[in-house]
């Protein structure tokens, strides 16, 4: 269950959020020295650029202002994922097909397996990923995956 700060959070960042043609990656609220630390990912095709962030944290800023959602004192931080931008949901690993992923994967005796590959397709039901590794596809449900960047090129 979401916290019910980041839930209001999200409930007025969402708007503003989808405004700048962007997408919310990632949302956390953190509390920090007494004051409220509210971090938000964003990311769109072709990145995200810093005048955007500047101005969806102007805008998520007065947001939250003005609904009051923080007693205590409150930062914005927006910015994006980037190279090595988690995966966390079907549409960043739709978006990452053809691109090299480093996750970690549960396994039934509860410890979890590192895997590398290329993302080779994304399965509805049940939802999974499909993986190319060195040792051949592995089809990993999206349940099991524990967390999941995108691999840089080197």
């Amino acid at each position: 269950m979401e916290d019910p700060r980041a839930a209001a959070v999200r409930q007025l960042a969402e708007p503003l959020v989808s405004e700048q043609a962007l997408e919310l990656v990632e949302l956390s609220v953190l509390s920090q020295g007494g004051q409220a630390l509210v971090r938000l990912l964003v990311d769109a095709p072709g990145g995200v650029t810093l005048q955007q962030c500047a101005r969806l944290n102007q805008d998520i800023g007065r947001a939250l202002e003005a609904a009051n959602v923080f007693e205590e004192r409150h930062t914005v931080e927006v910015s994006s994922p980037g190279l090595d931008r988690p995966l966390v949901s079907r549409r960043d690993y739709e978006r990452a097909l053809g691109e090299p992923v480093a996750m970690s994967v549960a396994r039934d005796d509860g410890r979890t397996t590192d895997v590398h590959g290329v993302v080779l397709a994304v399965q509805p039901d049940p939802e999974a990923v499909v993986v190319k590794t060195a040792g051949g596809n592995l089809t990993v449900p999206l349940g099991q995956i524990r967390w999941a960047k995108k691999a840089l090129r080197w």
